[in-house]
């Protein structure tokens, strides 16, 4: 699974009673622990979308292709879950926003119709939700237009008595991007938007934004390949690729911990495969981190 098709995780802290006043020092530890516990429950998930959380169609004319999302509880009790329809952005940031508004000129979102919208699902339960895209009448038939289905966990009402203590809930929320596409006339072009060695953190990043300038989603392998004063070669360094929308900018972090300190010259290539190739020149001035 490419890191950008990650499932989000959505967590709710609520302190269940009064506490006294001296109590609020080992709460805040609390609280603290229970946090980063929660990136453990995470991964014990029990709803798991199990065929890919990116579809891909070809798009011809007005008519409609169909896919299916198959959703699965693993866990050993009874699960329930919404499915919605939102828009999703990114930006050179690398800032991600889900937008329950449709109205954006390429979002297909207002498209498609689900079979489902509420599924229930005892455990071991596989449930198939199945999709159809269908382009409005006079949509421009060029390029790339996308979407996303939301698969979200939701917890059933908690009945029980309050205790002292703090509760952690986890809650798992996949987004599944649904893309159509036009290849008459599609427009694959990329640019660089942005080249910065972030050290603020410690670490040495390079963070790269790549905007798509054409009409056509994109799929870019990022990769960097820095050479000495003599020219020799010091590092070549990949970063798997990112969908990268029309109109819309990706960041891309490549770490850089492993550069001796020093000035390189080097390029930089994002490669979408099929003779999709855009290169720059670069000259990088990688610093000492202080220890």
């Amino acid at each position: 699974m490419n890191i950008a098709d990650l499932p989000c995780f959505e967590y709710s802290v609520s302190v269940t009673s009064q506490m006294k006043s001296k109590k609020n020092s080992s709460m805040k530890k609390l609280l603290s622990v229970m946090i980063a516990f929660a990136a453990f429950i995470s991964a014990q998930a029990s709803i798991v979308v199990v065929n890919g959380l990116s579809h891909e169609h070809k798009l011809a004319g007005t008519a409609a292709v169909q896919g299916n999302i198959v959703v699965r509880n693993t866990g050993d009790k009874t699960k329930r879950a919404r499915i919605y329809k939102t828009d999703v952005i990114h930006n050179c940031k690398g800032e991600t926003e889900f937008d329950l508004n449709l109205d954006r000129g390429r979002c297909n979102a207002k498209w498609l119709t689900i079979s489902d919208n509420e599924i229930l699902m005892t455990a071991g339960q596989t449930v198939n939700i199945t999709y159809s895209m269908k382009p409005e009448t006079g949509v421009e038939q060029v390029g790339s237009y996308w979407g996303v289905i939301m698969v979200e966990e939701v917890e059933d009402l908690d009945t029980s008595l309050p205790t002292v203590g703090v509760k952690v809930n986890a809650l798992v929320r996949y987004a599944i991007q649904i893309i159509g596409s036009y290849e008459a006339g599609a427009i694959k072009q990329l640019e660089f938007q942005g080249l910065k060695l972030d050290t603020t953190e410690g670490s040495k990043i390079l963070k790269i934004g790549i905007n798509n300038t054409g009409n056509l989603m994109m799929k870019p392998i990022v990769i960097l390949e820095l050479y000495d004063a003599g020219g020799n070669q010091v590092a070549r360094k990949e970063l798997p690729y990112q969908k990268v929308y029309p109109g819309y900018c990706k960041l891309f972090e490549l770490p850089m911990g492993d550069i001796p300190a020093g000035t390189y010259s080097g390029v930089l290539v994002a490669d979408c495969g099929d003779e999709s190739i855009f290169g720059l020149e670069v000259q990088l001035d990688v610093p000492e981190l202080n220890q």
